[in-house]
């Protein structure tokens, strides 16, 4: 028997042979699942390459691809998808982060470069279409990042604090009612804060 279903439900679907023999599971990669979605047009593809080349910049840091392909539903604008290769990456840079001199120097040495998670832009909705439009590398950057962001948690994976990362500048928040004036602590509720 052959199907597929969401990595969201991996540990229960992994036992799905202990109550079913003849059902095999196997974990698919995530390049395996982007190349089964559809491309889109070229000329298409060659108008988004701006949008692409930002999102990639932004997204680096974070250790993940950009990639554009038309899937159904269109209600979706993103997916993130990675595999154990990713996943296995991103727990090495963490590990190096904290690890000392010498460990760092180990794990950094480990590193493998082309095991990256992959976000893929749906073509299909309009959303993604509405950002490709938008004038401004700031606002479309913080869009590509909010994109980013729910596709993770429809992944069913937590934001780390790397991943929630405000780009709003110091300044501008430390001015902001919600986070007090510059120099001074927020107000409490009992100050008149709403």
């Amino acid at each position: 028997m052959r199907a597929h279903a969401s990595g969201g439900l991996s540990a229960d679907i992994a036992r799905l042979p202990e109550l079913e023999p003849e059902i095999v599971v196997a974990e698919l990669d995530a390049s395996v699942v982007t190349a089964h979605l559809d491309p889109i047009d070229s000329a298409d593809e060659l108008a988004l390459a701006p949008l692409l080349a930002m999102a990639r910049s932004r997204l680096d840091p974070l250790g993940c691809d950009v990639v554009v392909r038309a899937f159904h539903p269109v209600s979706v604008p993103a997916l993130h998808l990675d595999d154990r290769a990713a996943r296995h990456e991103r727990a090495r840079a963490e590990a190096e982060a904290q690890a000392n001199d010498l460990w760092a120097g180990i794990l950094s040495s480990l590193r493998d470069t082309s095991a990256r998670a992959r976000l893929v832009l749906n073509y299909l909705n309009p959303l993604v279409r509405r950002i490709a439009a938008l004038d401004g590398d700031e606002l479309t950057g913080t869009a590509i990042e909010s994109l980013y962001g729910q596709s993770l948690l429809m992944a069913g994976r937590t934001l780390k604090p790397v991943s929630a990362q405000s780009r709003v500048p110091e300044p501008a928040r430390m001015g902001h009612p919600r986070f007090g004036r510059a120099g001074q602590p927020a107000p409490t509720r009992r100050e008149g804060r709403p």
